[in-house]
């Protein structure tokens, strides 16, 4: 028998379950009415009710007054007093002046001209504007999509998106009124003419109708008091041009190849084990039937023989095992250092990431840099190594010719696809509020990333893009520039190995002169420029030390490639017969760890007041790329030779074998990937430690996912044609 205060508890927790189905029930209605596009809205009659009134005042009052003066009309829209946009800031002690001469920006200028035949952009602002009195409900939305001011600005928040897909959803129907069309959305650059002020740039989403263009959303905002419309980027829809049809082509031609190679192999296996159980000689004779130019021809694209080589974990007796984690941990290091800087531009809270840079622990990720300098250095060793093997296996001669043809079929193929797959294919990736800037494939004014590429492809072609265009800002896939170096320098790297085989001295003379060579530019440059080592500089026109004249030029950053070729002679000259005592081995360890430590996290002081001075500046600035990559030979010298430990145990671990056959594609895909994910956010991230990591550890899977997919089917199959067609020997 239930008690009384059983009967009181059951009835209180029936009227909250019930209470709780009303809400429910009720917030589905609310949902249904504002998915109901014909939905009018009584009570919210005022645009001023649902958006910021700093971004009422100051951007959509302002079209809709210049919209009505263009159609012929006296404006009637009421006008807002100035000081009611500064309310929705809280000002704090002796800043309120300074944000208010900010904030205070209303643009109550109306343009003077009429048009006697207004644009369609200004006939449909006017039924957009009629439909925003009566309180229809699609312009409602456009309005609650505009950027609205949020909290953080004193953190960077200077760029208010709003709401991409909720404007691109919106449409007006025709009618009896007027003609229908849809929502575009666009960002705005503000830019405030009044000297010393706080923000000079605010970048604000608005939601303009569809016949609207950037030109004529700027035309409307022109002649705004102490503001300039700087720029304008309006969303765009892509028909697929000529070239990305093209791609589409070539990708369903290579995929259809592959099904077809690997359907091949599946029957060839099949074919094999039914004579094998009938009768070993058969085998040996169908064998050879088999063993065909074109059935090796198409083996190359089957997935079955490129997945085994790719996934295979065992490696040759002569292999430099412990190469092969180094190069798979400095990638991992490129994309670290690339997960927190290319997210900066759609980071809300700018200024807290140059805070995180202060840590000790964050010298790791802000000098990621010296991670590209390990893959210079793994270069020079690999190719002298290599070429000494050859030399002494052919009698001191070397095929000139095939040693850089194969070079540049083993990086071109590749590479060339990833550019016209990036060229062509991204812009339709995705959508979003920074999306159209960054791969618009057609920009008016200023340069997106996919523009760049149909300029200058051709410099990435002849591996020159590390010299031109100038700027890395401007080349065609920014990444490029290692590869430019690295072919540079294999180019010139024979040179030194013949004359090393043949003529030592002769040999070491000319390697000597190109490292003075080095120094010697990086010591011009660094005075020239008064070169810092401060991430930020304290002058905003100074060069810090990863300025292009010092990153990007292949006579400055030859130094680690040289280290390599030295290190990779010794190997050659001594890799079986290296005899060290205790005393030794633990020595070198120790410098090797100081001279790495130094060099990563040397620069410390510069954000706790204990700057390097003009002296010292230029003497890490020529030498730090030089010691990591000393550092590293020690490593690489002492795992190869039987003196590397538990450190060598690591590095040659089997697990990192498949994935450094994967590195170079995980090289060019993973920037890709990052922007395509930033860039097609709805709204700008927040940045916080725990986020970075998980987009970090994210993006490292997804970039080897991809580069498994781009090996199997493009990468593996192109270096088994090379090897097929040109005959050619491993070692070359």
């Amino acid at each position: 028998m239930m008690k009384t205060h059983d009967i009181v508890f059951f009835l209180i927790v029936a009227s909250i379950c019930c209470d709780a189905q009303l809400h429910a029930v009720n917030n589905e209605q609310r949902i249904g009415e504002l998915n109901t596009t014909d939905k009018y809205m009584p009570n919210l009659k005022r645009a001023q009710d649902i958006m910021s009134p700093i971004v009422y005042d100051n951007l959509l009052k302002p079209m809709l007054k210049s919209a009505d003066q263009q159609r012929g009309y006296e404006s009637d829209i009421q006008q807002e007093e100035e000081e009611f946009a500064i309310k929705e800031i809280v000002f704090v002690g002796d800043i309120q002046d300074n944000v208010t001469s900010v904030m205070n920006t209303v643009f109550t200028t109306e343009r003077r001209t009429t048009s006697a035949s207004p644009s369609q952009c200004v006939v449909d602002f006017g039924h957009f504007q009629t439909d925003l009195r009566t309180g229809k409900l699609y312009a409602l939305k456009m309005v609650d999509s505009y950027g609205k001011l949020p909290p953080g600005l004193f953190q960077g928040a200077v760029t208010w998106p709003g709401l991409y897909d909720e404007c691109q959803a919106q449409s007006r129907t025709s009618d009896v009124n007027g003609s229908g069309f849809n929502g575009r959305h666009c960002i705005v650059t503000l830019t405030n003419s009044t000297p010393n002020v706080i923000f000079q740039t605010l970048n604000v989403g608005i939601c303009v109708p569809d016949s609207c263009d950037k030109n004529q959303v700027t035309n409307l905002l022109g002649g705004l008091p102490r503001h300039n419309v700087s720029n304008t980027v309006c969303s765009k829809d892509y028909d697929y041009s000529a070239s990305a049809i093209a791609c589409l082509t070539l990708l369903s031609t290579i995929c259809i190849i592959v099904i077809c190679a690997t359907l091949y192999d599946i029957v060839l296996e099949q074919k094999k084990k039914q004579v094998a159980a009938k009768d070993s000689e058969d085998g040996k004779e169908k064998e050879l039937e088999n063993n065909t130019f074109f059935s090796q021809l198409l083996l190359c694209f089957s997935l079955l023989v490129n997945g085994r080589h790719i996934l295979k974990t065992k490696q040759g007796e002569q292999s430099l095992g412990a190469l092969n984690g180094i190069r798979v941990i400095s990638l991992w290091w490129v994309i670290l250092g690339h997960s927190y800087a290319n997210p900066i531009y759609v980071v809300t809270n700018i200024l807290t990431p140059f805070d995180a840079i202060t840590r000790f622990t964050f010298q790791a990720i802000v000098n990621a840099t010296f991670s590209v300098d390990s893959f210079f250095f793994l270069s020079g060793l690999l190719v002298t190594y290599l070429t000494l093997k050859y030399l002494q296996k052919n009698d001191g001669k070397l095929n000139w010719l095939m040693f850089y043809v194969h070079r540049y079929l083993r990086l071109t193929p590749i590479y060339m696809l990833v550019i016209f797959m990036f060229t062509t294919l991204t812009p339709y990736f995705g959508t979003g509020a920074f999306y159209t800037f960054a791969f618009d494939p057609e920009p008016v004014g200023v340069e997106s990333q996919v523009s760049l590429c149909q300029k200058y492809w051709w410099t990435n072609l002849l591996y020159i893009n590390n010299l031109y265009p100038t700027s890395l800002q401007t080349n065609c896939l920014g990444w490029g520039w290692y590869l430019a170096n690295d072919m540079q320098f294999y180019i010139i790297s024979p040179f030194v190995v013949y004359l090393l085989y043949h003529y030592f001295y002769a040999g070491v003379v000319m390697w000597m002169s190109l490292l003075i060579a080095c120094f010697g530019s990086l010591i011009g440059v660094s005075i020239k420029y008064d070169v810092t080592t401060k991430f930020i500089p304290d002058d905003p026109q100074q060069k810090n030390f990863t300025a292009d004249e010092l990153y990007a030029r292949p006579w400055a950053r030859i130094s680690p490639f040289l280290v390599g070729m030295a290190i990779g002679y010794i190997l050659y000259k001594y890799k079986d017969r290296v005899r060290m005592d205790l005393f030794s081995v633990i020595m070198g360890w120790i410098l090797a760890s100081a001279i790495g430590v130094s060099v990563v996290y040397g620069l410390y002081g510069n954000y706790h007041d204990k700057p390097l001075g003009e002296a010292e500046s230029v003497l890490y600035i020529t030498l730090s790329r030089f010691a990591w990559a000393v550092a590293l030979g020690w490593v690489a010298f002492a795992c190869v030779t039987g003196y590397g430990g538990p450190v060598n145990s690591l590095l040659s671990w089997s697990f990192w074998i498949p994935l450094s056959r994967m590195n170079y594609a995980a090289y060019l895909l993973h920037p890709i990937i990052m922007m395509v994910f930033y860039y097609t956010q709805p709204d700008f991230i927040y940045y916080t430690g725990s986020l970075m990591v998980y987009f970090y550890v994210a993006n490292v899977v997804l970039a080897y996912a991809a580069a498994f997919v781009l090996s199997i089917t493009v990468e593996a199959p192109f270096m088994g044609l090379e090897k097929l067609l040109l005959k050619r020997e491993k070692s070359v």
